[in-house]
């Protein structure tokens, strides 16, 4: 299987089973050599996690910087951004500091390290979509489409592309849908520290007419499993008013919604505490009322 990887290719990385690093020059040049090699070749995005989860059967590495990916472009449709881009560049965008709160640009700007954030691609961090990924359950809920190359160009929404992945296929960049632009996104993740990685991420986007919520996506992820949509908490906002007794239900029913588990770093019932507590933050975003 072919996956876009993060980060930094060093000397260790090329030694053992790597023979070949190859920058391709084009999509159709990426796509055709990974088709020729299947699942001993890999697309690289920035580098950061090739050299401690590379899989031992990929002999070759294509780099996809010479394919003019970086980039970030605002249109009718909304803002789109290159699978090349880094975080960095992403955090300090005008347009994504203005869409939907500026949430995207604010949390892009603070995920892991600053060295870390020049490296690591949009493009990279979807590929991989690991379950502590706190970037990819954030733009499920700002309602990411997906642009695939392969062969022909596509687009579909993220949250579908991240359920079913399909082998060669080249991210070449994401959507942020105009539509959702005014909305209020938010973001809620607990750590022991801002660059420890997430016991539970919560993000959510909601539209409202300053009385009632017209529109929503909440999305929990670290559960630890990966990013999920739960629209059974949406319909509990949608059309409801802002208030205390609408996120006070929505919270109470949380916990027996979303799904989650124990692992070394948490209880399956702290978690459940977590979800509810993630209701509550939300609230105060919503009303600026902290319960």
């Amino acid at each position: 299987m072919i996956r876009m990887t993060i980060g930094i290719v060093c000397k260790e990385a090329l030694m053992g089973r790597i023979t070949e690093y190859y920058h391709a020059t084009s999509l159709e040049d990426a796509f055709a050599k990974a088709q020729q090699l299947r699942p001993a070749a890999a697309y690289v995005g920035g580098g950061v996690e090739l050299i401690l989860r590379r899989n031992p059967e990929i002999t070759t590495l294509i780099d996809l910087s010479r394919c003019g990916l970086d980039y970030i472009t605002a249109s009718r449709e909304g803002i789109e951004i290159g699978s090349q881009t880094t975080l960095t560049t992403v955090s300090r965008n005008a347009d994504i500091k203005k869409y939907a709160g500026g949430s995207l640009a604010w949390w892009t700007g603070r995920i892991a390290q600053n060295n870390l954030r020049d490296m690591i691609t949009v493009g990279g961090v979807i590929g991989r979509n690991q379950p502590w990924n706190d970037v990819v359950p954030h733009l499920v809920a700002l309602g990411a489409q997906v642009r695939l190359f392969d062969g022909a160009e596509r687009i579909m929404p993220l949250a579908g592309y991240i359920e079913a992945k399909q082998p060669g296929v080249i991210i070449k960049g994401i959507l942020l849908p105009a539509g959702n632009a005014g909305s209020s996104g938010f973001l809620w993740r607990f750590t022991r520290t801002l660059q420890d990685i997430s016991t539970l991420h919560f993000s959510a986007l909601v539209s409202s007419d300053g009385k009632f919520m017209t529109a929503a996506n909440l999305v929990f992820a670290g559960r630890p499993g990966h990013a999920a949509l739960y629209p059974r908490l949406s319909e509990g906002l949608v059309g409801k008013s802002l208030s205390h007794e609408t996120f006070a239900r929505v919270a109470e029913m949380a916990p027996d919604v979303v799904e989650v588990g124990s692992d070394l770093r948490a209880t399956g019932e702290f978690r459940r505490e977590l979800v509810r507590a993630a209701i509550l933050n939300l609230e105060e975003h919503m009303t600026g009322v902290a319960q």
